[in-house]
């Protein structure tokens, strides 16, 4: 068995979509022991968004985590910006947790663009019964949307979303998927440890 780490490190100059509040720490207690106190928006980082990230009904406390447990197959893409239904057909999608590598790496600040789904290619993944959608890049949505469409046609369809992976040294196949969200009642989106575990 080998298990893959597909969570990038996240750090205080890890970089954080515009507005949005990046890591901070702050060392609350030095004796008897050592305590902390951090505060991140629950986007940083790989994490999954729950309805509630575009109003709808599910915070990420009330997720099955059995949609985030399972088989999952990486996909691998040649795309530098939009991932149009074409760019996906002829590859066969044999899982219902989809993850798919761009080979796009996040800097060190946030950037003017990088791969994403088109709403069309979000309708054909729903179609061949996908309900995970994970990606290696920011966001299922362009950098610089606000109407979030993609994001909008995974939630309307039950999808769930996992973004930001490092799927870098991840090969294309089949695995079994494993991204638990926290349980914290009142957030729309939580960071998770996502691993992949391949089986000899």
């Amino acid at each position: 068995m080998r298990i893959f780490d597909i969570s990038p490190l996240v750090t205080q100059d890890s970089p954080v979509y515009p507005g949005d509040a990046p890591l901070r720490i702050k060392r609350v207690s030095e004796a008897p022991a050592l305590v902390s106190a951090f505060s991140m928006s629950p986007h940083l980082g790989a994490h999954v968004d729950a309805p509630a990230h575009l109003h709808a009904a599910g915070e990420v406390a009330d997720l099955s985590l059995n949609r985030l447990l399972g088989s999952a197959q990486v996909l691998a893409l040649s795309v530098a910006g939009e991932i149009t239904p074409q760019a996906l057909q002829g590859k066969p999608i044999v899982a219902e947790r989809l993850l798919l590598k761009t080979g796009f790496r996040l800097g060190t600040s946030w950037p003017e663009q990088f791969p994403y789904l088109s709403a069309e290619s979000v309708d054909y993944l729903n179609q061949r019964h996908v309900r995970l959608i994970g990606i290696d890049t920011p966001s299922i949505d362009a950098a610089d949307s606000e109407a979030l469409p993609s994001h909008r046609r995974a939630v309307d369809a039950g999808m769930l979303i996992l973004e930001n992976l490092d799927l870098a040294a991840v090969g294309e196949g089949l695995y079994e998927l494993i991204a638990l969200p926290l349980k914290i009642r009142g957030l729309e989106a939580s960071p998770v440890r996502a691993v992949l575990v391949e089986s000899f």
